[in-house]
């Protein structure tokens, strides 16, 4: 009888660590649910400051020389067809 004790008692004793570390496991992620949206707040501002986002400004100026460029690579490669250059560069132009 006082073997299955004391087998008992060790046995509780070492599921203690055990269980302490379990709890604080999910303390933290009570807490990480909890403040969820605080965390993702300055996970996006540290994003910012990193990668700052471009000007409408910006974009628009990348996107016609993007336009550009491609109608440039068109006009290149139909240089055969005098019909289809002279409508490429008209759209250039309006563009």
């Amino acid at each position: 009888m006082s073997n299955l004790l004391q087998t008992t008692g060790e046995t509780a004793f070492s599921l203690l660590p055990l269980l302490r570390g379990v709890g604080l496991v999910l303390a933290i992620a009570a807490l990480a649910l909890f403040f969820k949206p605080l965390l993702v707040g300055i996970f996006r501002a540290l994003v910012l400051v990193v990668h700052p986002r471009l000007s409408k400004d910006q974009l628009a100026a990348r996107r016609n020389m993007r336009n550009a460029k491609v109608l440039q690579r068109m006009t290149n490669s139909s240089s055969g067809n005098a019909s289809l250059t002279a409508e490429l560069r008209a759209m250039a132009a309006r563009s």
